[in-house]
């Protein structure tokens, strides 16, 4: 199944506090990178449409879920600075209804990036959910280092 890109309006960050995060849009959702790095690199799928619940997905918007989590997937195992050992995906919808999957790339040995040593002190095992919002420079750092890679050919 082919990807297609497509510009939509975010409609799950109405007054632009997160505006570092985009990476791409496809059909049916959307990928951004997360404000709040639980582990390294970590992102959010967001449905183009408003839901607030996995059922209420049309037959198409499940059909290209899978597809874009091999996308982000297979982006991210060629970036030398993040490429995961493991993903983990978990969608609950709490707080922001608008239905959406957070990814958290898992890794068995600690990465560096901007500086910083960043150690998944809990593979193997659920991740520890972070509650603080990183800096716009710093999701901004990522989203650079992800579009950097978005084309680019396998050598």
């Amino acid at each position: 199944m082919k990807v297609r890109r497509m510009k939509i309006k975010r409609i799950w960050d109405k007054f632009g506090k997160f505006p570092a995060g985009y990476i791409k849009s496809f059909v049916n959702w959307t990928f951004e990178i997360s404000y709040r790095q639980h582990t390294l690199g970590s992102f959010i799928i967001f449905s183009n449409k408003y839901h607030e619940s996995i059922s209420e997905l049309s037959e198409d918007e499940i059909k290209e879920l899978p597809h874009v989590m091999r996308y982000i997937e297979n982006l991210y195992r060629r970036i030398p600075e993040l490429n995961p050992d493991k993903f983990n995906y978990w969608q609950m919808g709490n707080k922001l209804k608008h239905l959406h999957f957070h990814g958290i790339p898992r890794y068995k040995k600690p990465r560096i990036f901007a500086g910083k040593i960043w150690k998944d002190t809990t593979f193997g095992k659920p991740p520890i959910w972070s509650r603080k919002n990183e800096s716009n420079e710093l999701v901004g750092l990522i989203r650079e280092l992800v579009t950097s890679y978005i084309g680019r050919r396998v050598k």
